[in-house]
């Protein structure tokens, strides 16, 4: 129970008339492993109100601590990561967000005090600065997630990060597909060690990560199979592709065009010591920002937009799937667009049951590095 008294030396009978505070002593929820507190009042009525009240929620398993809510955001944004279980790229993105744009807003308050508008003020500054929409969206997903676990955790009664409203992310938009004059020229301003990756990311459909982790190894089946069982993560370490756990990988027919390129890679620069064809600058692995900025340099120089980053790679080897009878209505990823949609058409290697007959994949995944017909290039792209 909840109890009132007074610190003062004053005779308990003459409390009422004193002027110092009354001080309520309770203990949180939790039986051994609860804590003690105290709150002081000017007021005795408030004191017993205060009193009733902890009681009550207690009974009513209700209770916010008031203490709680005194802990400073960075440090329950920091538990929060500590302690979240998901995928690596994932957590260097929230981690980025935090460090960039949410802790200099509000890192430096304390939980109770942030306010519904100190969040939608967060979210309007960072739109004015142009940023994209999925970055103001993870910003919202970290902060929300925060307080989510503070209110779970009995330290505030409810969450201020409620309808707030944010940019919609663009689900279909033009892209730019490349002309072939236009890729020869983007690998050829990349350093001649980190060239070939092009032609991995266009005629593999890898993620950036995936293919500076491209391993002599990966190569299986008489060189005619690639298999992705890793990627680089942005500190250039070794991680499970994404959406996957250790050990799992997935194949991908090779075209010959892009075993050719891998070979000349290995005869003119080698590989590191345990088979990696592409070696970072600082570290081992390469680190994928630098190797961002030498393709933006690239792609400027062979004449395509910013909007075109590594992943339109990815994206040009879905469209030419699409192109080549892929119903468009098929899953958006690249395993699920190629992998299930033609596994359901009859390729059996698509189901996980590859009878080691590479070249009786479709026909476009080997074609050469001219382009493939019935794709479209050019500077002005097309919807896809």
């Amino acid at each position: 129970m909840a109890r009132i008294y007074k610190r003062c030396n004053c005779p308990e009978p003459t409390w009422r008339s004193c002027p110092h505070a009354w001080v309520v002593r309770y203990r949180t929820p939790g039986g051994r492993a609860s804590h003690q507190r105290e709150q002081s009042f000017t007021a005795k009525r408030d004191a017993d109100d205060f009193a009733l009240k902890v009681e009550h929620d207690k009974r009513a398993h209700v209770f916010i601590d008031p203490r709680g809510g005194q802990a400073l955001f960075r440090a329950e944004a920091e538990t929060w990561l500590n302690r979240h279980l998901g995928a690596d790229n994932s957590i260097t993105t929230y981690r980025s967000v935090l460090r960039a744009h949410v802790l200099p807003a509000i890192g430096g308050k304390r939980l109770a005090a942030v306010r519904r508008d100190d969040i939608k003020t967060l979210i309007a500054a960072m739109r004015a600065k142009g940023l994209s929409a999925s970055r103001i969206r993870a910003a919202h997903l970290v902060i929300s997630a925060v307080f989510s676990e503070a209110v779970r955790d009995k330290k505030l009664a409810e969450s201020p990060c409620v309808a707030i409203e944010l940019p919609g992310v663009v689900i279909e938009k033009d892209f730019i597909v490349p002309t072939h004059a236009q890729t020869e020229a983007l690998a050829a301003g990349l350093p001649p060690d980190w060239a070939s990756t092009i032609w991995l990311m266009q005629g593999c459909g890898l993620r950036i990560g995936e293919a500076l982790a491209v391993n002599v190894r990966c190569r299986i089946a008489d060189g005619t199979i690639l298999r992705v069982n890793e990627q680089v993560d942005q500190q250039a370490r070794l991680r499970p592709p994404k959406f996957r756990k250790k050990g799992d990988y997935r194949d991908i027919p090779l075209p010959q065009y892009v075993a050719d390129a891998i070979d000349k890679h290995i005869a003119d620069h080698g590989t590191t010591s345990d088979g990696y064809l592409y070696q970072g600058r600082k570290y081992k692995l390469v680190i994928r920002r630098s190797y961002q900025q030498d393709f933006a340099r690239s792609a400027a120089k062979a004449g395509l937009p910013p909007q075109f980053v590594p992943h339109s790679l990815r994206h040009y080897f879905a469209s030419a799937a699409l192109a080549h009878g892929i119903p468009r209505d098929s899953p958006q990823t690249v395993e699920t667009s190629v992998v299930v949609i033609m596994a359901r058409a009859g390729w059996p290697w698509c189901a996980g049951a590859w009878p080691g007959q590479a070249r009786a994949c479709p026909l476009f995944l080997f074609r050469g590095a001219a382009g493939v017909p019935g794709v479209k290039g050019g500077p002005q792209g097309r919807r896809a």
